[in-house]
């Protein structure tokens, strides 16, 4: 039995762009255990943010997230 707690997910603010990582934990997925970085992922309010499978449509554990600075440009 593991002593280390759970990492905390990363805190997003409103309306700003990250670097995320995550890993997809449904072990009924063929993208089981893999880690995924998306490299401009958008907070919306800075709630609910999460990144999802395109194999088996669930939500995967978000890991980190980096404020990207400077912000990409919006046109």
């Amino acid at each position: 039995m593991s002593t280390e707690p759970e990492p905390v997910p990363p805190v997003f603010q409103p309306s700003l762009y990250y670097k995320v990582t995550a890993i997809d934990e449904n072990p009924n997925c063929v993208n089981y255990g893999a880690t995924f970085t998306v490299d401009e992922f958008y907070s919306n309010n800075g709630v609910n943010c999460r990144v999802w499978c395109g194999k088996c449509r669930s939500y995967m554990r978000t890991l980190t997230g980096e404020l990207l600075d400077p912000q990409p440009e919006v046109v």
